[in-house]
């Protein structure tokens, strides 16, 4: 039985376990955890067995969470929508989750996959990321990608490898958070594209915040492909509503969605950025 409305956050991988972990407890949000291996995981694969990790074979992550399918399953029963992150180019995080679209199939839940593309000296794992990215985009119904190779250049190319990583795991997060207050509402015809990258900034103005992240180039989206999502962790009032609206407008053609919260006064702006995602599939 679905219970409409009811969401929960799947976190797998060591990326993905990673990023939930910083999900803040007072939002009240569902998470579950799977790996390889003893990680203090929900669902902990080959536990005690002596594996530990899948050493990047994306073919033994799908393998293990076969064997895991029923266990699996069971987490995933009375939510309506599921949102699995992970980082893209191993193999627990990318095995898993065409096990996890199944089981939401089964069930009848939405899945939405945040995922990451790693840094460009990964080499392999990175070229591994880009192809496992099109599988995720065609069985998914949103996507949203993040390329942590993006994240170095930000604030001018002054953050270390590590703080880049920190910063993607954050935004990832923000995320993560953002798209479980909005399925509360009409999220997929908000987001009515499959595919979507995000920018990330924190102000005290939302419209300084909007520029900024306007700025960021964190994957190779066009602006002028579809309508931008900007949404906020704090009341954006009227006339910057106005104002974020005629800034984005007049940048890309095309008059932005808003969607405003009610945490504090720090305006904490999320864009979510569309992708053409026939683009990346060929």
């Amino acid at each position: 039985m679905i219970l409409a409305g009811r969401t929960l956050v799947i976190g797998s991988g060591g990326a993905g376990q990673r990023i939930v972990s910083m999900i803040p407890g007072e939002r009240n949000i569902a998470v579950v955890t799977i790996n390889t291996g003893d990680h203090g995981s929900t669902i902990s694969m080959a536990d005690g067995s002596g594996v530990d990790g899948c050493r990047g074979d994306m073919n033994l992550g799908w393998a293990l969470a076969n064997d895991y399918k029923g266990e699996i399953s069971r987490s995933l029963s009375g939510y309506a929508n599921i949102i699995v992150t992970a980082g893209l180019g191993g193999g627990t995080g990318s095995g898993t989750i065409p096990v996890i679209e199944e089981c939401a199939k089964d069930i009848g839940a939405r899945l939405i996959s945040v995922v990451s593309i790693p840094m460009p000296f990964e080499g392999v794992r990175r070229d591994n990321a880009m192809s496992q990215m099109k599988k995720i985009i065609q069985i998914s119904d949103r996507t949203i990608i993040f390329d942590i190779g993006k994240m170095p250049q930000r604030g001018g190319g002054s953050l270390t490898i590590n703080e880049a990583i920190s910063l993607a795991d954050e935004m990832m997060k923000e995320a993560i958070v953002r798209i479980c207050e909005m399925l509360d509402g009409p999220f997929f015809s908000t987001l009515s594209e499959r595919v979507y990258t995000i920018a990330f900034r924190s102000s005290k103005d939302p419209v300084k915040g909007v520029l900024a992240a306007m700025d960021e180039h964190l994957f190779d989206a066009d602006p002028n492909y579809g309508k931008i999502i900007v949404t906020s962790d704090a009341k954006i009032s009227r006339a910057d509503k106005e104002a974020i609206s005629k800034t984005i407008g007049d940048k890309t053609g095309i008059i932005p969605e808003i969607v405003s919260g009610n945490h504090g006064d720090d305006h904490r702006v999320l864009l979510f950025i569309p992708i053409s995602y026939l683009s990346l599939l060929s």
